[in-house]
């Protein structure tokens, strides 16, 4: 390979594909393309050839990042080295990966440090498959000019005649008669049985033997005869030395096995760290919660007890840390819920969205009984996903759309369906206060916030369980907004859900 690495990228999430771009030109590769659907994709590839792509699974268009990984391998220039990056690690998405022969499967979140390696073992795993056909394709050729030879032998006489380069193979004269013992001699003791086998007539039908020989000034060589025997008891077969092809397959065995050694142990290393990960939270969860509940009680204590010392001015302060306090608490339980998201299995089942809308939305009216709601519910809205995963997301949008319509007369939210492009998307739209369209692509990150908490209060992470829960149903999420009209949030499930569970 001249120069870097021409790596195209196959991701639909703008700031993902940007911050992979940015890694990899640091990382000294050279970026060919960067594309959001399979379509793109395809196109891409036959344009410009790049010498691997980086696959995200669930991509925009009709078809996925293992189909398109699959598309790519019938191109006829040729397979292209496929890497998977996801965020995804079920069996049922691993195995279709896995028939598709990819050259690496990383988890997000994944380092620097393992893209690097990935891509480096990739590149050298195929680059010693294209020598491996390339051998082949030589083999082919030598064969094609006759550089092979003929074997008959007469098991009654129990002697071998030869022709060609089998002569030269097996060190005897060309087309004399010498025993089948003189033959048998420079092959390797344990494939004499075999070899001796089909000589002798002793397999039906027409056989393919491989068998290693030994020569002085030759070394060990593999050679393979193929043939059957005859109707008046001799057995003819060709034979053709296939010492390179078996080195190259050994060799490429021998790199996927290393391969596989490490992707093993990056998994091993990746569980390690997700139960580090996961001991670090309740820990620091534990150790959060007893200062904050010190301070509550200290707190209360001086309202109860010294409200009079301490005047207006003092009780108003402390009023002020209680309610920091809570927010902490708050805090501290939304980041201990997304932890436990990325662990927790996904059991789906047949759900009434439109049910669980209006079920939801009577929480919210109980809450604040004297505000003017009107709520839109298209009926019959069928999903099949993770109930209470699905009560977190529907949840976490209505009471996003409830609180940014906090100023309107009569708060106005829209839930329902629609087919775009072939595709179901729900959507859940307000009529509230809205926001700049072109910093949408940071909603969804943690702690982000495009208004004042002193505006509107909560944890800045509702959001960003919405786009882990419905990423993990196989799905999409994204918004539509302009300062002052409100807000539409749209997102779409894997509808394979359905299809698998209807099995």
């Amino acid at each position: 390979m001249k120069g870097p690495a021409r790596i195209l990228i196959v991701e639909d999430e703008a700031i993902v594909a940007f911050n992979l771009q940015e890694r990899l030109q640091h990382m000294g590769y050279r970026v060919a393309g960067v594309v959001e659907s399979g379509r793109e994709c395809l196109s891409m590839v036959q344009a410009q050839r790049p010498d691997l792509v980086l696959m995200d699974i669930h991509i925009k268009g009709d078809m996925d990042g293992i189909e398109v990984a699959v598309a790519l391998n019938h191109l006829p220039l040729g397979a292209v080295p496929v890497i998977y990056l996801t965020a995804y690690s079920e069996d049922a998405t691993l195995e279709r990966a896995r028939l598709t022969h990819p050259y690496g499967y990383l988890i997000k979140p994944f380092s620097e440090h393992e893209l690097h390696a990935t891509i480096q073992m990739a590149l050298e795993r195929h680059q010693m498959q294209l020598a491996f056909h390339e051998n082949q394709h030589l083999l082919a050729q030598a064969l094609q000019s006759a550089n092979m030879g003929s074997l008959e032998c007469d098991p009654e006489a129990g002697t071998v005649r030869t022709a060609g380069a089998s002569a030269r193979r097996i060190g005897v004269a060309e087309h004399a008669a010498v025993s089948l013992a003189q033959v048998l001699q420079v092959v390797v003791e344990d494939d004499r049985l075999a070899v001796t086998r089909c000589l002798m007539g002793q397999v039906p039908g027409r056989f393919s033997q491989e068998f290693r020989t030994w020569m002085r000034g030759e070394g060990l060589r593999w050679l393979r005869m193929d043939g059957a025997r005859l109707e008046d008891g001799r057995t003819s077969c060709v034979v053709q030395d296939i010492t390179e092809a078996k080195l190259a397959s050994d060799a490429l065995q021998q790199a996927n096995e290393v391969l596989e050694a490490r992707v093993q142990e990056r998994t091993r290393e990746l569980q390690h760290s997700m139960k580090e990960l996961e001991a670090f939270n309740h820990t620091v969860a534990h150790d959060l919660r007893a200062p904050l509940r010190a301070i509550s009680g200290l707190s209360l204590i001086l309202t109860e007890e010294h409200a009079q010392a301490l005047g207006d001015e003092g009780t108003a302060m402390l009023d002020r840390i209680s309610t920091s306090v809570r927010h902490m608490g708050k805090l501290i339980d939304a980041l201990l819920n997304m932890s436990r998201l990325s662990r927790q299995d996904i059991m789906p089942a047949p759900l009434d969205l439109s049910e669980l809308t209006r079920e939801l939305m009577d929480t919210l009216r109980d809450a604040e009984p004297l505000r003017a709601c009107e709520l839109q519910v298209q009926p019959g809205m069928s999903v099949v996903a993770d109930l209470a995963l699905m009560r977190s997301v529907m949840d976490n949008l209505l009471r996003n759309a409830w609180k940014f319509s906090g100023r309107q007369e009569v708060i106005r939210i829209e839930v329902g369906s629609e087919i775009l492009e072939g595709e179901t998307v729900y959507f859940v739209r307000d009529h509230g206060c809205g926001f700049d369209s072109t910093k949408a692509s940071r909603l969804f990150d943690p702690f982000c916030r495009l208004h004042s908490e002193r505006d509107y209060a909560g944890t800045g992470l509702g959001l960003s369980i919405v786009h882990r829960i419905v990423t993990r149903h196989g799905g999409r999420v994204w918004a539509e907004s302009a300062p002052g009209q409100g807000a539409t949030f749209r997102f779409t499930l894997d509808a394979r859900l359905g299809s698998d569970n209807r099995e």
